[in-house]
């Protein structure tokens, strides 16, 4: 006997395959595949995601819709040369999506805007200043993407744009990583290591696989809709810096543990001397977010993130980046001055909700790495 619930089953199973299809045609007409962040970045076996050569897009949110081009060697650049051309020197800007200019056009990136001072001070030699930055990369992935690819590039130097979130990625990104006997780090997966299970399990694994690769929805909601109900921390919480990436700006927060930073400053070391065999420098820059240096930035992230409105948050972190820098020799460009002066003349520098640096304040960090920057380019002697 055929069971009576059989065809109403049967019909809500076709209204959501209707109504699924429908989904999957308007995102494609309202988002089609270039304006996809997964158009032009990869999950990586080694390296947990990279751009993807050559690949070219647009990177579309509420807030901004940015041009993006990615070079034959996998960078959000112009096209460069693999190896360094006679008669030129490099700078090397490792770091993630501040570095890498999200929201903006990669013109507008403070690396390219460095290239353009780098360009009008007359300097004896020419300079290529190189963005290899990177959304969501830290110490670890940078450390494993220089030794493995870019130091062919053959750097002069090496500036690491630390970001505050990068203490918490690393400690991520350690639990996907595997390590020789000696703990040299190997590679990042992009996702956490699979046992085998139940069948059921298995084509549901591998039905998520095929609808994040072939369907647009998928990767819609994900990017878009998911981030909107994740779990964020209170404001008054006594959270760590492994759950919560912005742990430290909280004011509960014990700026004496110093011990939450060793991953990222372990990393950092690796770098350091990863260069120094070939005698090439590192230096580190760190600049502030938004709530940091002006009550009126960042006013709806604020919102999300469980900030309060109307205040100026701690830039202890940035102080503690100072005195690591000065404990180990490697020079540190501080450029929460330079952000906090520019703030009491110009608004916005960063975007409202996203909290990137606007073209404003990528201008700001530019201007202030240059600074630094322009006597070692000044001094620099010829091959």
């Amino acid at each position: 006997m055929k069971s009576k619930w059989l065809p109403p089953l049967l019909t809500v199973a076709a209204s959501t395959i209707v109504c699924l299809l429908v989904l999957e045609v308007v995102v494609r007409f309202v988002e089609p595949k270039n304006v996809l962040r997964e158009h032009f970045e990869r999950p990586d076996p080694v390296f947990h995601h990279r751009f993807v050569p050559n690949a070219r897009g647009f990177y579309k949110s509420l807030e901004f819709n940015a041009s993006y081009s990615i070079n034959a060697i996998g960078l959000r650049d112009r096209e460069i040369s693999r190896k360094k051309p006679g008669g030129t020197k490099r700078v090397l800007m490792l770091g993630d999506s501040f570095t890498e200019g999200n929201g903006v056009d990669a013109k507008d990136a403070f690396p390219a805007r460095v290239q353009a001072l780098v360009d009008a001070a007359g300097l004896p030699m020419k300079w290529e200043v190189i963005n290899a930055g990177e959304g969501s990369y830290s110490p670890l992935l940078h450390y494993l993407l220089l030794k493995k690819q870019l130091i062919e590039l053959e750097p002069d130097l090496v500036i690491l744009n630390l970001d505050l979130s990068d203490v918490y990625d690393d400690i991520q990104y350690t639990k996907l990583a595997a390590f020789d006997a000696s703990g040299e780090p190997l590679a990042v997966r992009a996702e956490p290591e699979r046992v085998a299970g139940h069948w059921h399990a298995e084509a549901a694994y591998v039905l998520k696989d095929f609808v994040k690769e072939h369907t647009r929805l998928y990767n819609f909601l994900r990017r878009r809709i998911a981030p909107l109900f994740m779990a964020r921390p209170a404001a008054a919480g006594d959270v760590g810096v492994d759950v919560d990436k912005y742990a430290m700006l909280r004011d509960r927060y014990d700026h004496a543990r110093t011990s939450d930073w060793s991953l990222t400053f372990g990393h950092i070391l690796r770098i350091r001397d990863l260069l120094g065999a070939r005698g090439i420098p590192l230096w580190l820059a760190v600049y502030p977010y938004a709530h940091q240096i002006s009550p009126r930035e960042w006013h709806t992230g604020r919102v999300f993130w469980s900030f309060e409105q109307n205040r100026v948050y701690t830039t202890e972190p940035q102080k503690t980046v100072e005195g690591f820098g000065r404990s180990k020799g490697i020079p540190v460009i501080n450029m929460t001055d330079a952000f906090l002066q520019r703030s009491k003349t110009e608004f916005p520098l960063y975007f409202p909700f996203d909290g990137h640096f606007l073209p404003a304040g990528h201008a700001v960090a530019a201007e202030a790495i240059f600074r630094e920057l322009l006597p070692f380019l000044r001094q620099a002697k010829g091959q």
